[in-house]
């Protein structure tokens, strides 16, 4: 019997009250890919990105890492980004590549959200989680699930 297993762990890590990093892994019996990603947390926009080839099929692999730079600029807020991404980057460079970017992209709301929630509960440990992640959202027109 033939089987496949990809992984994919994504991780966000508040550098600073400006910046959010994502770091991106994915795996599978043949690839082996990670992104780091930083994003401003005002506007989404991507402002620095490096890649990590560990695993990959042929010579050829390596020459996508410097395509990653084309998504520098590019904001989480724009409409039709994650389709801008799978063509500049999946398309010119890596797919694996694209795919982590993305996932990392979808974890940009929830993670705002978590930390606002984090930063809440230190003030007051009886806080109603339920009705603070309905205001958060109400108050954040911007959140996209």
């Amino acid at each position: 019997m033939i089987t496949f297993n990809r992984s994919q762990l994504i991780e966000a890590e508040f550098l600073n009250e400006e910046t959010i990093r994502f770091n991106g892994i994915q795996q599978d019996h043949i690839y082996s890919m990670e992104i780091n990603m930083d994003v401003r947390l005002t506007d989404g926009q991507i402002t620095a990105i490096e890649g990590l080839m560990k695993r990959y099929t042929n010579f050829v692999c390596p020459q996508a890492l410097p395509v990653l730079q084309a998504t520098v600029g590019i904001s989480l807020r724009e409409e039709g980004w994650d389709r801008r991404v799978m063509k500049e980057i999946g398309r010119l460079g890596c797919e694996h590549f694209a795919e982590i970017i993305i996932e990392c992209g979808r974890c940009f709301d929830p993670a705002r959200l978590t930390a606002a929630m984090w930063e809440s509960l230190e003030k007051d440990p009886g806080l109603d989680q339920e009705q603070f992640m309905q205001t958060w959202i109400d108050a954040h027109s911007e959140y996209k699930e």
